[in-house]
């Protein structure tokens, strides 16, 4: 069902994402690793889950990990005991040399994993899947950060060049998923190795309104066409908010007033997520914000932003100190550039967000 809010495990309810598919199976095939990117809520999890649904594949969620070598570690061994429940097979073949490994513990048809002092080796616990075609995903890595991020990219980086394993890593946050596989940086582990990219998009208003039509059928609701169109409108092709207006629809009603709800309820999510990435850019959060609600507000190119948030501030702004603030959203993918010949323009990732910065 396409209004069904987890992520898709199933090929038929993963609307018009044929080609990303496409080269996601081919990359996992081709490629030792892989990397699926797209702001938050176009259904990365999603594509890598209906992707694997026929290989054995370890899913490790990095979504709000702790930065701690705890926090990583529980999450592997976590992944890893879920993987092992449905794979007895596989257990049953490597218990014996799991036990064999530093920091590793076999136990039931699971495993302990130290982080102590004794720290489990976590190259060779998972190169002990390579002889049975598994994948190992991790989803959403640009969480990780600071030494617990270097330590993962060094296991990534061992694997990638020791060992017969294809990897997938996937991330929201597209500048910080860069920077954690190095792409610029030649003192990175994981510098230089070649990688696969896929790129998932927002859906347009044509998409969008093909997305609900197919999803009201499923239900069997009718919704009036320009209702719909204008939800297509409000909604920013973002795949989540169409989800939760097809839901609110099939509880209350297909009326007007669900996208005010959906769009009140997409804004406090939203502006607490933000909240949250500018709680680590003090004291330049209050600039960071300004800049965003500038475009927001359709001030999208640098002349037009510099102008706004000297304004708010009454002060003028080294063009560095601006340079860096823009650069933090773009990591964070809060915020898109185009270049179209010499021009630069700045636009919201999500539309949403322009709802939430500019009602507060």
């Amino acid at each position: 069902m396409l209004f069904d809010p987890r992520p898709k495990q199933n090929k038929k309810d993963l609307f018009d994402r044929e080609n990303e598919l496409s080269q996601f199976e081919e990359s996992i095939q081709k490629s030792p690793l892989t990397v699926v990117t797209g702001i938050r809520r176009l259904g990365k999890t999603s594509l890598v889950l209906v992707g694997l649904s026929n290989k054995p594949s370890v899913i490790i969620d990095l979504r709000g990990v702790a930065q701690s070598r705890e926090g990583l570690y529980r999450r592997i061994e976590f992944g890893l005991n879920e993987f092992f429940k449905q794979h007895s097979n596989i257990w049953k073949k490597i218990k014996d040399q799991l036990n064999r490994i530093t920091g590793v513990q076999a136990m039931g048809f699971g495993v302990s994993v130290s982080w102590g002092a004794k720290k489990a080796d976590l190259v060779q616990l998972l190169k002990t899947l390579e002889d049975f075609d598994v994948v190992l995903a991790f989803d959403e890595v640009q969480y990780l950060r600071g030494p617990i991020g270097k330590e993962l990219a060094e296991v990534l980086a061992h694997l990638y060049d020791h060992s017969r394993l294809r990897m997938v890593v996937t991330g929201s946050e597209v500048g910080l998923l860069y920077d954690f596989l190095g792409i610029e940086k030649p003192e990175a582990p994981l510098y230089g190795r070649h990688f696969r990219e896929v790129k998932l998009s927002r859906f347009n208003k044509t998409l969008s309104r093909k997305f609900l039509e197919k999803g009201f059928e499923q239900i069997g609701i009718q919704a009036e066409h320009d209702l719909i169109e204008q939800a297509c409108s409000q909604l920013g092709g973002i795949i989540v908010w169409l989800v939760n207006f097809g839901l609110k629809c099939q509880e209350k009603g297909p009326f007007e007033q669900i996208i005010l709800e959906v769009l009140e309820d997409a804004s406090k999510l939203l502006l607490t997520e933000f909240n949250k990435f500018l709680e680590k850019h003090r004291p330049g959060d209050k600039r960071i914000r300004e800049i965003a609600r500038a475009i927001a507000r359709g001030e999208n190119t640098w002349t037009k932003i510099k102008a706004f948030v000297e304004q708010k501030e009454r002060a003028t702004i080294p063009d560095t100190s601006l340079n860096r603030a823009i650069n933090a959203l773009l990591k964070a993918s809060y915020i898109e550039k185009t270049i179209d010949g010499r021009n630069i323009h700045y636009g919201l990732a999500d539309p949403v967000l322009a709802h939430a910065l500019l009602r507060r």
